[in-house]
């Protein structure tokens, strides 16, 4: 029987973003497709731990496992000069 996922909310992200809050966003995009963890651990070649360190914002997470994880899901991170912050929000 294929496990159900449940979609999560979506985080705020009118304000800059800290690991925890990328986290929750990254578990809202792939509950919203209907993947599991586990699925998603597999497509970015991942460990289930590493995938869901992600997830939860903790952990020494690599850049490289971010990226991944990211790419897979088709999230974009913008990067912004600190003199473009203040005109960000």
């Amino acid at each position: 029987m294929a496990k159900t996922v449940i979609s999560k909310e979506k985080p705020d992200l009118s304000a800059p973003v800290n690991m925890e809050i990328l986290g929750k966003y990254v578990r809202y995009k792939r509950t919203s497709i209907g993947m599991t963890l586990e699925d998603a651990a597999s497509l970015c070649s991942l460990s289930k731990q590493a995938y869901n360190n992600v997830e939860k914002g903790s952990g020494n997470i690599r850049v490289q496992t971010l990226f991944a994880v990211l790419n897979s899901l088709g999230i974009k991170l913008n990067i912004l000069d600190k003199e473009q912050e203040s005109a960000w929000y």
